[in-house]
């Protein structure tokens, strides 16, 4: 399979990202390697979900800029092929801490919750997902997330409508980034997102300590 690898960024991409990917066990499957710099990030993914289908790859995986991949993150995203599948890493709140929670969000009752109801209680815990991992989880349902480290079928692109990704404002006031946007047009698709447990990545606290 041909699988473009893409990074949005702003600025730059950090070394310890770049030697990830550099690093990538790419289980025989033909790697591009590309990044979008200079937009925002919903124009930059944009950007990139249509480079996935004019490059004819067959899956995009894109990394934020300050996402660190495991070595066997390819290989394990593609052990069981799905439209959408994420790897996890550390939520940073709004002062920039991280208080053991992940950017993966569990599956809730609809009739109960509107959006994905930030902040969010429904977000899965380090320990959570330590706890799939342990009892031999590789695909976990979920209601969506980050899309730091974020494998996707190109098909998908051609099952929404564009924009796939954009900032969306509610009537009420509630917002959705662009990656929970995207997550929300696969739902509403029928287009199931799910998580492994195995692919825990790093995510660069470049200006607060953590809070362990």
């Amino acid at each position: 399979m041909k699988i473009f690898i893409a990074v949005p960024t702003y600025e730059n991409i950090t070394p310890d990202t770049f030697k990830s990917i550099y690093g990538l066990d790419h289980c025989g499957h033909w790697l591009v390697f590309d990044y979008v710099r200079g937009y925002d990030v919903a124009t930059a993914r944009n950007r990139i979900a249509r480079q996935t289908m004019d490059e004819g790859a067959d899956y995009v995986l894109m990394v934020d800029n300050d996402v660190v991949l495991p070595s066997d993150a390819l290989r394990n995203l593609l052990d069981e092929p799905v439209d959408v599948c994420l790897g996890y890493y550390a939520h940073r709140d709004a002062d920039n801490v991280y208080r053991g929670k992940t950017c993966v969000c569990k599956l809730y009752d609809e009739s109960g919750k509107k959006h994905f109801n930030y902040p969010l209680e429904s977000e899965y815990t380090d320990d959570e997902m330590r706890e799939l991992r342990e009892s031999g989880v590789r695909r976990e349902l979920i209601h969506g997330g980050g899309m730091g480290c974020a494998l996707v079928r190109a098909d998908v692109f051609r099952r929404i409508e564009f924009p796939w990704f954009s900032w969306v404002t509610y009537r009420d006031g509630g917002m959705l980034s662009e990656d929970l946007s995207f997550c929300e047009k696969c739902r509403m698709a029928d287009i199931p997102i799910y998580v492994d447990p195995r692919v825990g990545c790093g995510h660069l606290l470049r200006h607060v300590q953590a809070v362990m």
